[in-house]
């Protein structure tokens, strides 16, 4: 089994482990970018691309204003891609994913209607919707 980074002509394309390769907060932004054009002007703010958790908790931001706005559509759809950074992100991305976007989610969707908050939960992965219930069930809520 190899785990290691991989590098290309200069380019760091994340961590492979067991022939995986692991998404950096880097890649994420570009993601994140695909699915809301908008942020790279946020983006091109030099102290928000420095670490996964200013990465994500940027784009968690976003995905608040979208929440309270009722923008299903576009929630939606940064939903999934927070369910594709989460599967397919490194552990530094994973652990930004759970102690902000997971631990957060609660308090976004506090004044929801029931079943908008079902709709968000429902679009999140299986993987992300455990880390939740782990983390309300740990704190003995």
């Amino acid at each position: 089994m190899f785990c290691g980074v991989f590098v290309c002509e200069g380019i760091n394309l994340g961590i492979i482990h067991s022939k995986q390769i692991y998404m950096n907060h880097t890649e994420a932004i570009k993601e994140i970018i695909e699915v809301i054009p908008e942020m790279q002007q946020e983006f091109n703010e030099s102290y928000k691309t420095t670490s996964p958790y200013m990465v994500i908790n940027a784009f968690t931001k976003q995905i608040k204003k979208l929440i309270k706005n009722h923008d299903q559509k576009m929630l939606k759809k940064c939903i999934q891609k927070m369910n594709k950074l989460y599967n397919r992100g490194d552990h530094k991305l994973k652990g930004a994913i759970e102690n902000i976007f997971v631990y957060s989610i609660d308090s976004f969707t506090f004044c929801s209607e029931p079943a908008y908050k079902k709709m968000i939960f429902d679009k999140m992965s299986v993987s992300l919707q455990n880390n939740y219930l782990h983390q309300v069930y740990k704190s003995g809520i």
